[in-house]
Formats: structure tokens, C-alpha cells, sequence
């Protein structure tokens, strides 16, 4: 298992697992990140995109009242 070194490569890393027009929740996202080999938590990944990505790299958007998330373009 692989851990993140910083923050640059820890908002890659979610970065290349979202495509393009593609909406995920958090727990799609932090999936996908340990299919790739990253050692991850659900509720980690979900407050990094909270404090460090959103509204920056990524929109929220409600459904059903759980967070999801889309690239910005």
C-alpha cells in the first residue's frame, strides 16, 4: 500500500480518478483510490475535498442528501 507524500500529489491522485462530467460521492472516490494502491479512509478523503479542493478543483452537488462531487470545467 502506498502512502500520499503531500498535498499536490494526494489532489492528483483524486483528480485522475474522477473523469470528465462524471459525478461521484466520496466513497466511490476513496474506492478507487485503494484499486490503484493508495492506503486510504472514507472520512479522510471526504474532509481533503472539503478543506482543499472544493470550489477550487471540484462542485458539490446534493443528491438525496449526500455529496457529490464533479470536476470544475
Amino acid at each position: 500500500m502506498r502512502k500520499f507524500g503531500n498535498t499536490a500529489n494526494k489532489v492528483r491522485a483524486i483528480l485522475e480518478v474522477i473523469k470528465p462530467g462524471e459525478v461521484v460521492d466520496g466513497r466511490t472516490i476513496a474506492k478507487r483510490l485503494a484499486e490503484r494502491g493508495y492506503k486510504v479512509n472514507e472520512g479522510h478523503i471526504k474532509m481533503f475535498i472539503y478543506y482543499h479542493m472544493l470550489y477550487r478543483y471540484l462542485r458539490r452537488v446534493k443528491i438525496n442528501g449526500v455529496n457529490h462531487y464533479c470536476l470544475i470545467s
